[in-house]
């Protein structure tokens, strides 16, 4: 068997049951020859444990109408899960470990029924030389312990009190339900070497200029010095010995193929591959052969954030410039696939950021109440041209926002932060590292570096990716929220603002939009009914009415955006249907966030870019902000995002959406591109053509 390979344990031959406290321990249910042989169920990995309960009958059907709340025991058990496998004897002789990129939460690991250590954190990989634990030619036993999860902060509670490092909103939030997440959640493999190993690897590229770009590849093993080694970037190759477990290697690209975001260019990447060759001693002598290697694909791209235009001062430097082309930010907020974010599929993954791509997004913000995302997702990003905006997990709690003072806390948001951006920033896709979701002081302004925690994890990303853009919290200020009181009382410090999150009726929408000055506007949307097939799958015919608060079952599936009052009130009070209903609250979605994008847009470059508020959705709501439906199926919002991101589009200021009992119409009307330069053929004086946004009409008046 050569070394440099890795055996994946992943697939759905695994086992699980539950157990209460310790009970495991007492059944020896971690070793081959336990007696507990009842009651294990089959189960997947990467996966979650409700998926499988769910996956199994073990508990009804969580998407069906409150179903959720006959899983919630769930969190509070202790899970064991087991796989059988085989290794061959001739990997006799090789270091092997034992590698699990994701456990959420803590657990304890055992081979062949002794263990090999503890883990404990959601985003922190672990591993275990396994090479004499293993039984050679037969099969094998890996056992994982996995406790219950720890208490948290649901949405509503105190951020002062939250004390893991891991996503809080399976504990309850406004668009799902409480389904507390457990589970061996990403891949698990045996890596086999000769004993040289990888450890860690930077890959830094930086335009010199137009025509020349310098890549520089930092490397750092275990236990390989005078081993050899082969780097590739693109077609150039290095090769050299390993001194003190430690070597660069620079490259000069000349006239380079650029990265370049959705809709601006090609999002090139060049391969990156590195062998790293020690020798093995046999009978007849030494032999060289591979012992480990690594491959990825990286863009050469430079991000610049400048001052925003008509900004005086330091406040507002939010304005991206790609390759030195200033790029209005076509965002959007993601949130996880999944609410069992271990189960999500690549494929559904990769099916929304299809989407994305095609309506015109150019980057993600990732929310801080979700994710550190996983690798595919970043390489799936890139290769799609969408750069990602990443937050630790961190979010705000309503009751308090601001992050614990306790010295642990912070000591462990720190270490695991090095981890953390240490495993991604290797990324093309990545752009923005943000301390976290709407974190505040005492008074609601933004927190800064003023907060121990959060100076905490902007030294570490300064250390360890200083090229990155760091903002300490979203929105980062000067005040807090998009509001006509802000607008009012300090309209020039609204500079990266959230809210609001609902329509605000036909008149004040309009007028608050109108209005706005914010130089980035990161969360923000409007509240609408799901579609019709999340609709009819998840909800019994007898319940489907009244579609309000009222009903236990609306209440339970995305109550905080149940807008039936405001469609009713709208529409004149009228509607009986259930299809009505949900049809003017779509068109209500669809006009309300795609006129407040608009406007925005008609702003830049003074408005640097925008992120609505949600992509997608982690379970099936009936009522939601989310421009796609759980399975993936856009909502006519969706629709209305991709005009505005559209290269070119044509749009007009209105007082009000509603017309009547009015014998004019007063509109302006603006025209606002975001094409590369020699794509655009509209060039204005003092203007960037490739996205300039200009009122071409003053005023036009048309009688009805």
């Amino acid at each position: 068997m050569n070394a440099a390979k890795k055996i994946s344990l992943n697939g759905n031959d695994w086992k699980m049951k539950e157990f209460v406290g310790m009970d495991w321990v007492w059944r020896d249910s971690v070793k081959p020859d336990t007696g507990d042989v009842r009651w294990w169920y089959p189960a997947t990995v990467p996966g979650s444990v409700m998926h499988d309960l769910a996956a199994n009958g073990l508990i009804p059907d969580p998407h069906y109408e409150c179903n959720t709340k006959l899983g919630e025991w769930a969190s509070a058990r202790t899970w064991v899960y087991r796989k059988e496998f085989f290794i061959p004897e001739e990997a006799k002789g090789r270091k092997i470990r034992l590698c699990f990129e994701g456990i959420d939460y803590a657990s304890e690991i055992f081979v062949n029924g002794c263990s090999a250590g503890k883990q404990e954190g959601m985003y922190l990989p672990w591993s275990c030389d396994v090479s004499e634990r293993l039984i050679y030619g037969e099969m094998n036993l890996i056992a994982v312990v996995i406790e219950p999860a720890p208490h948290e902060q649901p949405q509503v509670g105190r951020t002062s009190l939250v004390s893991t490092n891991k996503s809080r909103m399976t504990y309850w939030w406004d668009f799902c339900p409480r389904m507390v997440h457990q589970g061996i959640w990403q891949d698990v493999y045996l890596k086999i070497t000769n004993g040289a190993e990888i450890r860690d690897w930077l890959i830094d590229t930086r335009l010199v200029s137009g025509r020349e770009a310098k890549v520089t590849v930092r490397v750092w093993t275990i236990q390989a010095q005078g081993c050899t080694y082969r780097l590739s970037f693109g077609d150039q190759q290095r090769t050299g010995v390993v001194g003190q477990d430690e070597f660069c290697c620079e490259f000069t690209v000349e006239d380079p193929r650029l990265w370049w975001c959705n809709g601006q260019g090609e999002p090139f990447e060049y391969e990156v591959s590195l062998e790293l060759y020690g020798c093995r001693t046999e009978l007849y002598g030494c032999r060289t052969e591979l012992s480990d290697s690594r491959s990825a694909r990286r863009g050469i791209r430079e991000i610049e954030f400048v001052q925003n235009e008509g900004v005086t001062g330091e406040g507002g430097r939010f304005l991206m410039k790609l390759n030195g082309r200033t790029v209005f930010i076509n965002g959007y907020n993601w949130v996880p696939a999944d609410l069992f974010c271990g189960a999500a599929s690549a494929e559904k993954v990769a099916h929304l950021i299809r989407l994305a791509r095609e309506a015109g997004i150019n980057m993600f913000r990732v929310w801080g109440g979700g994710l550190i995302e996983k690798d595919s997702f970043y390489e799936m990003c890139a290769r799609a041209g969408i750069l990602v905006w990443q937050e630790f997990s961190l979010s705000s709690s309503g009751i308090d926002n601001k992050p614990s003072m306790a010295e642990d806390y912070r000591k462990l948001l720190k270490e695991q932060a090095e981890v953390i951006v240490r495993l991604k920033r290797n990324h093309t896709a990545l752009a923005v590292w943000c301390g976290g979701n709407e974190l505040q002081r005492d008074d609601g302004i933004p927190v800064d570096e003023n907060d121990p925690l959060i100076k905490a994890i902007g030294d570490v990303v300064r250390r360890w990716d200083s090229k990155r853009k760091w903002l300490p919290t979203s929105p980062s200020g000067g005040v807090f929220l998009n509001s006509f009181e802000n607008l009012e009382k300090c309209p020039d410090q609204l500079y990266d603002v959230h809210g609001p999150w609902e329509h605000q009726g036909l008149e004040r929408h309009y007028e608050l939009y109108n209005k706005g000055t914010c130089l980035m506007h990161s969360e923000f949307g409007v509240e609408g009914m799901t579609s019709a097939r999340a609709l009819y799958r998840n909800v019994a015919p007898q319940h489907l009415l009244p579609a309000s608060k009222d009903n236990p079952v609306y209440f339970h599936r995305g109550a905080w955006w149940n807008n039936e009052p405001l469609v009713q009130k709208t529409f004149g009070g009228s509607l009986t249907d259930v299809e009505q209903i949900r049809r003017a609250s779509q068109y209500m979605q669809y006009e309300g966030l795609k006129y407040a994008m608009e406007c925005n847009r008609r702003r830049a470059f003074h408005c640097s870019g925008m992120f609505p508020w949600q992509f997608n959705e982690p379970y099936p709501n009936l009522f939601c902000t989310s421009a796609l439906d759980y399975y993936g199926n856009p909502k006519p919002v969706y629709y209305g995002v991709r005009r505005t991101y559209a290269p070119w589009v044509v749009n007009a200021a209105f007082d009000s959406a509603s017309f009547a009992g009015k014998r004019e119409l007063r509109t302006v009307l603006f025209a606002a591109g975001n094409l590369p330069e020699k794509a655009c053929g509209y060039t204005s004086p003092g203007r960037r053509g490739w996205s300039g946004q200009r009122a071409v009409w003053n005023r036009r008046r048309q009688k009805r």
